[in-house]
């Protein structure tokens, strides 16, 4: 009686199987597997960590940069600070750290004195705290206002407030009121000129 197809195919890989090479071939793709299966399973944390490893050199390269480039501007502020360091003493002189009012009012004098300017009054805001010597960590600035009340020729008023803000002590003139004001004997004109002090004062001391 003929076998079935099914029962050939059966008998023939019954026969293979029986081969010793193809047992050796199936033990070796098993093994093959085997080891494709681990190794996925212990080179991922290993890739992981090389991953996490090349991530942080990178960030610490690019960190390396960015002080390179803080230590270079460091640089070449510490040399622009030795070059100019000799005349930092102008800052101090054109914005105190006190108000320094007696000291101005003698630089409005002699300015208006050399342009033979008469002064008939000076007015000022509020008497400053000239005891209190500002520092740097809890100074803000600070501004002193007074009004200069002069008689004189216009060309003359005119040079004193450009010579009054040349003047190595800054003031800031903002507003200006002229008027025309006479005597038994000649016509004055007369300004009155607001000056703004800038100076430091410490917070605690206002």
């Amino acid at each position: 009686m003929p076998k079935s197809r099914q029962e050939q195919i059966q008998n023939a890989l019954f026969d293979f199987y029986k081969n010793p090479v193809a047992r050796v071939s199936l033990e070796l793709v098993f093994s093959i597997l085997a080891v494709i299966f681990f190794a996925i399973f212990a080179i991922k944390p290993t890739l992981q960590t090389m991953s996490e490893l090349i991530k942080e050199i990178e960030d610490k390269r690019t960190l390396d940069e960015q002080l390179a480039q803080k230590i270079a501007s460091l640089n070449t502020a510490q040399s622009q600070y030795q070059k100019f360091s000799s005349q930092f003493y102008l800052l101090d002189e054109a914005i105190p750290k006190k108000a320094q009012l007696v000291e101005s009012l003698k630089i409005v004098e002699k300015i208006a004195s050399e342009n033979d300017l008469v002064i008939q009054g000076i007015t000022i805001s509020s008497m400053p705290n000239e005891l209190s010597i500002a520092t740097s960590d809890k100074a803000t600035r600070q501004l002193l206002t007074f009004n200069v009340d002069l008689a004189g020729d216009y060309m003359k008023i005119r040079k004193f407030i450009d010579e009054l803000m040349l003047s190595r002590r800054m003031m800031i003139v903002d507003q200006i009121n002229f008027s025309l004001g006479s005597n038994r004997y000649q016509k004055n004109l007369t300004a009155v000129i607001r000056v703004n002090l800038p100076y430091y004062l410490n917070e605690d001391a206002k």
